[in-house]
C-alpha cells in the first residue's frame, strides 16, 4: 500500500518530467483521434455538421437571378384544372416551353422525367416541336433498379438508365441523370457522380456543357464538386407553372437571358408525406422551411457552374496533415497550462480554427471538417491537460473527500440537483418511513412528499409486489443493494414497472443509515416487449394456419365437387337433403379456408381497385359466424357502390377491429350494424375535416347499441397503448392501427357514442377516380360441352377422377395422368386433338417442369388451367407458362366455368398469369 507520503513524494519529485510525459500521450491520442473519426458514424456526422455551419457562419450568399425556377405546384394543379393524382399533361409543357423561348430564356431544364410516351399522341408532337424551336432544353432521365453506397467522400451505385422518350431526346439538346448524391440526413452536399460505364453525366453537369460552363468539359463528371447553398429553401426566384404562363403576372424579363428548371413543388396535403424534398444545411440555424424540393438543389447546382463558386474539399492525404498538425498543437499547447488558462486557450483556439474555416470557405470555395478540431482533438487535449497536472488534483483530494461526506449530511439541501433526474429517486430510513422524493418521483407517483410520510401511503405505493419490497430491503440492508423489477401502485390507480435500484447509505461511523432507492420507468417498455412478442406468436400461427388450409384445400376440393356430382344422380328426397346439408358444411368450411388465406397472405404495399360490397358481405359472415349468438348482425350495401382504390387486407383489418371492440361492448347481446353507401362531400361540410379535400367519398359505418363512452374516453381512443379493457384483454393499438389504416387509404373517421346508448364509428374513403358502378354478377350456368378432349393432370386421385367425372358428365371426353411422365406421353399422342390441360399445381418441381415443357414442345397454343393452393411450389412455374389460376378449395361450377373461359377465350385463353376467382 502505497502511503500518503510516497504519493506527495512521487507527485513533488518530477511534476514537469509527469507534465511533458502527459502532453506527448495527449498529443498521439489528438492526432489518432483526428485520423480516424472519418471512417466513424461520429466523425461523418461531425464532417457534415461542419459543412453545414460554414455556411451559417459566412452569412447567406443570396441566389443571383440567372437561374430561375418554374414550380409544378398545387396552386397551378387547380388554377389549370389539372389533377394532381396524373401526371402533368404534356401540352402545358409545351406551352411553357413556347413561352420561355419568345422570353429569350438562355435554356430550359426539365428536371422532370418524360420515360414514354404521353397520353395524347399531338402533345407529344407539340413538345418535340417545342424543344426543337426552342434549341436549348435539357431533359432529366434516371437510374433503374439503382443501389447506392455512401461514404466519406464516395457514392457507388449499380443501375441501368432509363432515357427520356425518344421522340422527345432527339429534339432536346441534351439529357443528364436527375439523381442526387444524398447523404443519411436527406441533405445534398455533393455533386451526384454517374458510373463511367453508364455513359451518362447529371443533369447540372449535361446543362453546364451545352452552356460551355466552367468545369463541365467532357470527361469531367463534376465528382469532386461541392454544392454552395446561397440560402434557406425557396431562396433561388421561383415562379408557379401557372404563373409563369400567364404574361400578364410574370413578365419575359423574369426568363429573359436565365436559366430555367421545372420541377416539382411537392405538397403534403393530399397523402400527409412529403416526396422529392431534401434537408437545408440551414435546418438547425431558426430557419422556418426544413426542407427544399429536388428541383432548387438542381438549380443551386447549376447556379454554383454559374458563378464558377462551389465548393471543393483538400486532398485526403493534405486533410490528414493538417488533423495531424492541429492535435499536436493543441496537445502541446494546453500540457504547459493551468486548467483555467488551458480552458481559456481551448476556446480561444476552437474559435481561431472556426474563424480560419468559415475564411476559407468564403474566401477560396474550400471547406474544411474544422469541427472535428474543436469537438474531438482540442476537448482531448484539454482533457489531458487536466490529467496532466494530476498534483493539482491530488492536493484538492481531501477537500472532495470532506465534501463527500457533507453531501450525506446534506440530501435535501442537493435536491435542487436530483430533481432534474430522469429517474424517481426516493430516501427510505430503516423505520420504512420516506424522508426524501424527487419532483420526479412525485409525478410519477401522484403522491407529493407530504402524502408519501403520512402512515399507509407506502403501503399503497409498494402494495402490489409486497413480499418482492420486503426482499428488496432486507438485501440491502445485509449486502449494501438490491436491483430488480417492481410493480408499484399510482395515486391515480394505475400500475407502474419500475427498474428498482436499493443502494444502503451509511454515515461517517460506517454504521446503517438510510436507504437510497431509484425507480426507472420500464412499463412502456415492458409493452412494446409483450407487443414484440404477441407478434412473434401470431406470425408463427400465421404460417401454420396457411400450412393447415393448404393441406385442407386438397382435402375439401374432392368433398365439394363430389357432393356436386351426386345430386344429379340422388332422386330420394332424403338423401338430397342430406346431400344439401354436406354440401353447405363443406362451403362453409371452404369460405373459412379463404377467409385464413386473405390474412395469411395479405399482401400489405398492394393498392388496387376494390368493390366494397362485396368485402363488407365477407366480414359480415364471418362475424356472424363467429360472435355470439346473442349479437345480431345486419348488412346494407347498395348494389350501385362506387370503388374505392385500396388494400382488401387492410380495409378487413379495419372492419373487423372495429366488430372486434363492438362484441366486447355488448356483453350482454345486441345489435350490430354494417352499412356502405356513397356520399358526395362539399367544401365546409360536416363531417369533413379541414385538411380533407371536398369530393365523392364511399362510407363505412360500423355502429353498435353496446355500453358507449364518455367524453373522456372518447377522447383518448385512439392514442397508443390506451384501452378501457382488463390486463391481457387489450393492447391497446387496435383503433391506432385504424386511423393509421384509414389515413394510409386518403380517407377519414367520425365518432359518435354516448354512455349507454351505444358506439357508431363511420370511415370515408375516396372513390377511385374513373370507377363506375358493379355491373351485376352473371350467372353460373355453363354451355355444355361438345366432346372436347381435355387431359387432367395431378398427384391426387380424388381430385383427378371427380374433376374428370364432372368433365365427361358436362360433355367433354378426359384423359387422365398422375405424373408428368404420363402427361407427356399422352401429350405427344394427342397433340392434334386435345383442347385443354387441367393441371394441379401440387404437382412436384421435376413433374410440373415436364409437363409445361411436353405442352411447349408439342402443342404451345393449348390453353392450361391450374388448380393450386397459396403454398404450391409449382404454381410460379405454371403461370410463366401462361397458365389460368383456379384457386383451390374449388366448386364443379367453377371448374367448369373456367374451363369454358379458357377454351373459348380469344387468342386461345386468358392472359399469361390470370386468376379466376
Amino acid at each position: 500500500m502505497t502511503t500518503r507520503t510516497d504519493l506527495g513524494a512521487l507527485a513533488g519529485s518530477s511534476p514537469r518530467a509527469l507534465r511533458w510525459l502527459g502532453g506527448l500521450a495527449t498529443a498521439i491520442a489528438a492526432v489518432l483521434l483526428g485520423w480516424l473519426s472519418s471512417g466513424t458514424r461520429m466523425g461523418d456526422g461531425l464532417n457534415r455538421i461542419s459543412y453545414d455551419t460554414l455556411h451559417v457562419l459566412t452569412g447567406l450568399g443570396g441566389a443571383d437571378s440567372r437561374v430561375t425556377i418554374v414550380y409544378l405546384d398545387l396552386p397551378s394543379h387547380r388554377t389549370l384544372g389539372c389533377d394532381p393524382a396524373r401526371p402533368w399533361p404534356r401540352i402545358w409543357h409545351a406551352r411553357l416551353v413556347e413561352r420561355l423561348t419568345r422570353a429569350g430564356a438562355a435554356a430550359v431544364v426539365f428536371d422532370v422525367v418524360f420515360d414514354g410516351a404521353g397520353v395524347d399522341p399531338l402533345a407529344d408532337v407539340a413538345l418535340a416541336a417545342a424543344f426543337r424551336t426552342n434549341g436549348r432544353v435539357v431533359l432529366a432521365g434516371e437510374l433503374a433498379n439503382a443501389s447506392q453506397r455512401s461514404g466519406e467522400g464516395e457514392w457507388g451505385r449499380t443501375s441501368s438508365v432509363l432515357l427520356p422518350y425518344q421522340p422527345l431526346l432527339t429534339n432536346a439538346a441534351g439529357w443528364g441523370l436527375g439523381e442526387l448524391a444524398v447523404d443519411e440526413d436527406f441533405t445534398v452536399r455533393r455533386n451526384f457522380n454517374a458510373s463511367g460505364d453508364l455513359g451518362a453525366v447529371s443533369l447540372s453537369t449535361a446543362t453546364g456543357r451545352i452552356l460551355r460552363l466552367a468545369g463541365t468539359r467532357p470527361g469531367d463528371t463534376g465528382s469532386d464538386r461541392w454544392l454552395r447553398y446561397y440560402g434557406p429553401p425557396f431562396t433561388v426566384p421561383h415562379a408557379g407553372f401557372a404563373q409563369a404562363l400567364n404574361s400578364n403576372e410574370i413578365s419575359d424579363e423574369f426568363f429573359r437571358g436565365k436559366i430555367v428548371l421545372v420541377g416539382a413543388r411537392p405538397w403534403a396535403g393530399i397523402l400527409k408525406e412529403r416526396r422529392d424534398e431534401f434537408r437545408s444545411p440551414f435546418r438547425s440555424w431558426g430557419q422556418q422551411d426544413l426542407f427544399m424540393p429536388g428541383v432548387e438543389v438542381h438549380a443551386t447546382q447549376v447556379l454554383n457552374l454559374v458563378r464558377d463558386d462551389g465548393l471543393s474539399r483538400l486532398p485526403r492525404g493534405v486533410e490528414q496533415i493538417l488533423l495531424g498538425l492541429a492535435g499536436v498543437l493543441a496537445a502541446a499547447g494546453l500540457a504547459l497550462l493551468r486548467p483555467v488558462a488551458a480552458s481559456v486557450a481551448a476556446l480561444a483556439g476552437g474559435l481561431a480554427v472556426a474563424g480560419v474555416s468559415a475564411w476559407s470557405f468564403s474566401r477560396h470555395g474550400i471547406w474544411f471538417p474544422w469541427l472535428t478540431v474543436v469537438a474531438l482533438q482540442i476537448p482531448v487535449a484539454w482533457a489531458g491537460s487536466g490529467l496532466a497536472h494530476s498534483v493539482e488534483w491530488y492536493r484538492t483530494r481531501r477537500r472532495l473527500e470532506a465534501a463527500r461526506k457533507i453531501a450525506e449530511a446534506r440530501i435535501r439541501e442537493q435536491a435542487a440537483l436530483i430533481d432534474k433526474a430522469h429517474d424517481a429517486i426516493l430516501v427510505e430510513d430503516l423505520a420504512g418511513r420516506i424522508v426524501y422524493a424527487n419532483s420526479r418521483a412525485e409525478r410519477l407517483y401522484g403522491w407529493d412528499l407530504a402524502a408519501l410520510q403520512q402512515a399507509g401511503t407506502t403501503a399503497d405505493l409498494f402494495a402490489l409486489d409486497g413480499p418482492k419490497v420486503l426482499e428488496a430491503r432486507s438485501t440491502a440492508r445485509r449486502r449494501g443493494e438490491w436491483n430488480g423489477e417492481l410493480r408499484l401502485a399510482t395515486r391515480p390507480g394505475q400500475t407502474l414497472i419500475v427498474d428498482s435500484r436499493w443502494t444502503l447509505i451509511r454515515d461517517d461511523d460506517g454504521q446503517p443509515k438510510a436507504l437510497l432507492i431509484i425507480n426507472s420507468d420500464i412499463t412502456e417498455k415492458k409493452q412494446l416487449e409483450i407487443e414484440v412478442n404477441r407478434s412473434q406468436r401470431m406470425e408463427t400461427i400465421g404460417s401454420l394456419a396457411g400450412g393447415m388450409a393448404h393441406d385442407l384445400n386438397n382435402a375439401l376440393a374432392p368433398v365439394l365437387m363430389g357432393t356436386q356430382l351426386l345430386r344429379g344422380r340422388l332422386e330420394d328426397p332424403d338423401d338430397r337433403r342430406l346431400l344439401n346439408l354436406m354440401e353447405s358444411s363443406t362451403q362453409r368450411g371452404v369460405d373459412m379456408l379463404r377467409h385464413i388465406l386473405l390474412f395469411v397472405r395479405g399482401r400489405e404495399g398492394e393498392f388496387a381497385p376494390v368493390a366494397v360490397g362485396p368485402l363488407v358481405r365477407e366480414v359480415e359472415k364471418m362475424v356472424r359466424d363467429t360472435f355470439p349468438r346473442t349479437i345480431t348482425v345486419e348488412a346494407y350495401a347498395p348494389p350501385d357502390l362506387w370503388s374505392i382504390r385500396g388494400n382488401a387486407t387492410q380495409l378487413h383489418q379495419i372492419l373487423l377491429n372495429l366488430c372486434v371492440n363492438a362484441r366486447d361492448a355488448m356483453v350482454t347481446g345486441g345489435k350490430l350494424t354494417l352499412a356502405v353507401d356513397n356520399v358526395e362531400l362539399a367544401p365546409n361540410e360536416e363531417p369533413l375535416p379541414a385538411d380533407a379535400p371536398a369530393g365523392a367519398y364511399v362510407s363505412l359505418m360500423v355502429s353498435d347499441t353496446g355500453s358507449g363512452m364518455s367524453p373522456e374516453t372518447r377522447a383518448r381512443i385512439f392514442e397508443p397503448f390506451f384501452t378501457t379493457k382488463g390486463e391481457g384483454e387489450g393492447t391497446g393499438l387496435g383503433l391506432a392501427t385504424v386511423v393509421r389504416l384509414v389515413k394510409k387509404h386518403g380517407g377519414f373517421l367520425r365518432v359518435e357514442s354516448e354512455p349507454g346508448r351505444g358506439t357508431t364509428f363511420e370511415i370515408f374513403i375516396p372513390r377511385a377516380a374513373g370507377t363506375t358502378p358493379r355491373p351485376a354478377a352473371p350467372g353460373t350456368e355453363v354451355a355444355p360441352g361438345r366432346g372436347e378432349l381435355i387431359l387432367v393432370a395431378g398427384p391426387e386421385q380424388a381430385i383427378r377422377d371427380l374433376v374428370g367425372e364432372g368433365l365427361v358428365a358436362h360433355g367433354h371426353r378426359m384423359l387422365a395422368a398422375a405424373n408428368g411422365a404420363e402427361a407427356r406421353e399422352l401429350l405427344r399422342q394427342h397433340a392434334a386433338e386435345l383442347r385443354l390441360c387441367f393441371a394441379d399445381a401440387s404437382l412436384s418441381g421435376p413433374e410440373s417442369a415436364a409437363l409445361i415443357s411436353a405442352r411447349r414442345e408439342y402443342c404451345p397454343h393449348l390453353p392450361l388451367v391450374v388448380a393450386s393452393g397459396e403454398a404450391d411450389e409449382s404454381l410460379t412455374a405454371f403461370l410463366t407458362a401462361g397458365a389460368t389460376r383456379l384457386p383451390k378449395p374449388f366448386a364443379l361450377i367453377e371448374v367448369l366455368g373456367v374451363v369454358h373461359q379458357a377454351m373459348n377465350a380469344p387468342g386461345g385463353g386468358p392472359k399469361n398469369g390470370a386468376t379466376i376467382t
